[in-house]
């Protein structure tokens, strides 16, 4: 029997996965988000060894780890983190890349021409055509382009937040759902924002639809603004594309807010398919581990996959 590591990690959350030839899933890791952008190379690179380490622990008796595959925010910027993942399987295939190639391949298979979009911590567009390079738009991080992510969307709602509360904005019911999460007025929360990041930011984005859900119309345009920038990503995709092309929606922002997810669908170009991805973004980084091997993938592993990782994720669900 052959065993594959499959890891996906973004600004707010690692999951990883230990896994059989055959689909089956066998263990499951949930850590803190390794985003090198972030935290920088040497943390994000400690919470990956961490979580592949504890899986292959995890491992039956003298069984050996084929190929490791990451979907890791910022890690295509950094090869040092691939060399020291890769240092702990001696043997093995590794591959630390972007969460895209996770989501595309989850949905559009291995080589099929198509557009990513997501919306989790941070946000990204990105074009795949058949032997050219992938093509980022906007996707710079938040630093430069975030529009649309969770991370804008938690900063607005508590920006226009304290605009509300120190006068210079609308009054907003968005200013009492901030402090009431965070037990204080957003001043006195000051060292505990700073101290959170970017990370503790995007956990209002809850807040923020929880307003919109409400009618707020301060709520309302930050949503718009969010939308507006996956339609313009769209619109130049579809520019550069030059035809028709099937797009997906990951993240979990797209994944846990519906009406966000509809509202950007809705933005499609004419004649162009979009959908929400339907599996999770781990079954794509266990396809890439599987590719990456070459080992060939049988008819039953994505049902088994599925199947096992529900069990190993969810183990209170009553089976």
């Amino acid at each position: 029997m052959k065993y594959y590591i499959a890891i996906v990690s973004g600004g707010f959350k690692t999951e990883s996965i230990l896994f059989e030839e055959t689909g089956k899933v066998i263990a499951f890791e949930h850590g803190r988000g390794a985003n090198a952008f972030d935290i920088g190379v040497s943390e994000a690179t400690d919470r990956l060894r961490v979580a592949a380490e504890n899986l292959r622990a995890r491992l039956p008796e003298g069984g050996e780890i084929s190929g490791v595959f990451g979907g890791i925010s910022a890690a295509s910027f950094y090869p040092e983190i691939e060399q020291r993942v890769a240092g702990i399987f001696k043997g093995a295939k590794v591959k630390m890349d972007s969460v895209v190639n996770c989501v595309m391949a989850a949905d559009l298979g291995k080589d099929e021409d198509g557009v990513c979009l997501i919306a989790g911590t941070g946000s990204y567009c990105c074009i795949r055509r058949k032997g050219m390079h992938r093509h980022f738009i906007g996707s710079a991080g938040y630093m430069l382009d975030t529009a649309g992510s969770g991370y804008f969307l938690g900063q607005q709602a508590m920006i226009a937040a304290q605009r509300d509360r120190d006068g210079r904005g609308p009054s907003t019911i968005l200013t009492q759902l901030v402090e009431e999460k965070m037990g204080e007025s957003i001043f006195d929360h000051l060292p505990m924002i700073y101290a959170g990041g970017r990370a503790y930011i995007s956990s209002f984005t809850r807040v923020l639809f929880s307003a919109y859900r409400q009618g707020d119309e301060v709520a309302k345009k930050i949503f718009q603004q969010g939308v507006d920038f996956y339609d313009e990503a769209l619109q130049t995709a579809y520019r550069i594309m030059g035809r028709p092309f099937y797009g997906v929606l990951g993240g979990g922002v797209f994944l846990h807010v519906p009406e966000y997810a509809e509202a950007v669908l809705a933005c499609a170009p004419e004649n162009c398919t979009l959908k929400v991805m339907e599996t999770p973004t781990l079954y794509g980084a266990a396809l890439e581990a599987m590719w990456l091997t070459g080992d060939p993938i049988s008819p039953e592993f994505k049902s088994r996959f599925l199947y096992s990782y529900a069990r190993q994720a969810n183990p209170d669900y009553a089976w």
